[in-house]
């Protein structure tokens, strides 16, 4: 049994540290946390977006992380002490966390980066949406990412690789902008202060872009990708809407739109395995750059801090918390 210290979502702008005791089940193991970082999801509770089917207080708190094995349970055969694993279940801001197997975490990939090893959880889901997303495009197709955060940053790169010819990033972050253009975005527009329609029609010569994939997690972002996608063309939602909004569902009928849903963590837990080695095959192969996407880092300590600044400052695409 070991004594860790544990994050607590309590509600909306209120997060705490409290210390429990763990010990693993016979069908969990302990991992001590090396790095966690906080999710957009996170992000959305704590300015508020909770839910009804969620109930604060969430302790402990984080589903984003890794770190090493310190104890198995006695019915654990597929992890021994020492190995490197990815979360991929709850209570991750912690200095320790239980992990049940075999869906609670995964071993990480031999070959990663240790960093880039304990974003295993979103870089997985984001790799595996731009997998989706470069499945709907030819050569020579525009394409759409609203939502420059750390998925749409992915997702962006997936794109451009993938055969995009023109790529549009939409965000309200100039700092995430400048990223997406480091990325590889050929035009970039800020919502608070650009005519995003116009820009885009203008420059598509009327038609709009052949696939727009919706990252943002705003009922807006979703209203806007309707917008700028052709006629016949293909919206990919990437994103999780923590509450329900109204959509303009009109053009999807009327337009024949495709819809495709690209979140891996809805999909089964095996399928969740098969997808995460398939993400990580293509990160070994460099062909994301992810490492440069951790933006700000802070103590576990600093936790309730972290999440102020968040939501004031959203100068960051991804924050690492570290024990």
């Amino acid at each position: 049994m070991v004594k860790s210290r544990v994050a607590c979502f309590d509600g909306p702008g209120k997060v705490s540290l409290k210390e429990i005791d763990l010990e693993p089940s016979e069908e969990q193991i302990l991992v001590k946390t090396v790095q966690a970082s906080i999710c957009g999801t996170d992000k959305l509770y704590y300015a508020g977006e909770v839910p009804k089917e969620v109930s604060p207080p969430i302790c402990p708190w984080g589903h984003e992380g890794g770190g090493i094995v310190v104890k198995v349970g006695s019915k654990v055969k597929e992890f021994s002490e020492g190995d490197l694993v990815m979360s991929f279940g709850p209570g991750t801001f912690s200095d320790y966390f239980l992990a049940k197997v075999p869906f609670g975490c995964i071993k990480a990939p031999e070959g990663i980066d240790l960093e880039i090893a304990c974003l295993g959880e979103p870089l997985a889901c984001a790799v595996h949406a731009a997998r989706i997303a470069t499945r709907n495009i030819s050569v020579g197709d525009t394409a759409a990412v609203i939502g420059a955060g750390f998925a749409g940053q992915i997702i962006l790169q997936g794109l451009r690789k993938g055969g995009a010819d023109s790529l549009f990033v939409v965000d309200k972050i100039d700092l995430k902008l400048d990223f997406a253009r480091k990325f590889g975005a050929n035009i970039t527009l800020n919502v608070e202060h650009d005519n995003v329609v116009k820009e885009v029609l203008d420059a598509t010569d009327g038609r709009g872009v052949d696939l727009v994939v919706e990252a943002s997690g705003s009922g807006e972002g979703l209203n806007l990708a309707s917008e700028i996608v052709r006629h016949n063309g293909t919206i990919v939602i990437y994103s999780h809407y923590m509450k329900p909004f109204l959509a303009n569902l009109y053009r999807w009928h009327e337009d024949a739109l495709n819809i495709v849903h690209a979140c891996l963590m809805h999909h089964t837990k095996e399928e969740m395995v098969v997808w995460t080695r398939e993400a990580f095959r293509l990160v070994k192969k460099n062909i994301f750059n992810v490492k440069q996407l951790i933006t700000r880092k802070y103590s576990l300590s600093e936790i309730s801090e972290a999440f102020e600044n968040e939501v004031l400052n959203r100068n960051s695409i991804k924050t690492a918390i570290i024990p």
